[in-house]
């Protein structure tokens, strides 16, 4: 990929990022999500912005990839997170929500599974950033 397309792959991460907070803010003021979910949100969408910078950051310096791991565990904690954490507080089955919590769980299930994919890519285009930059040195 070249520089311009791995820009546009960290921004789409980091503007991704918001959408956590952004949809449960609109949930929030319909009433379908709690206090403590918008601050769930508040929280998921400020780490994954930081991780976003983090690993834009490192990827210029083409240092160790330590955010670009915080990159994929990040999202893959949500995903994995939510689901459980909404039976819990709901105290009812999975798949038994009511359309308006259902509907929630998908948008924060699906920015999780973009950012999964994205995260991979940032991480392949750096790998093969340190292997070019090996290859150069052997030369």
């Amino acid at each position: 990929m070249n520089k311009l397309k791995m820009k546009g792959v960290y921004s789409l991460y980091i503007i991704l990022a918001p959408l956590y907070f952004i949809s449960k803010a609109i949930y929030y003021g319909y009433g379908i999500v709690c206090l403590g979910g918008l601050m769930l949100g508040l929280v998921a969408a400020v780490l994954t912005v930081l991780i976003g910078f983090a690993s834009f950051r490192e990827y210029r310096k083409a240092g160790k990839p330590v955010a670009h791991w915080l990159a994929f565990v990040g999202p893959l904690f949500i995903l994995l997170y939510s689901p459980p954490h909404m039976t819990i507080n709901m105290g009812i089955p999975v798949f038994q929500f009511p359309i308006g919590k259902f509907t929630i769980l998908l948008i924060f299930e699906c920015l999780a599974i973009a950012q999964l994919i994205l995260s991979v890519l940032m991480h392949r285009e750096l790998m093969l950033k340190h292997i070019n930059r090996q290859a150069e040195w052997m030369e």
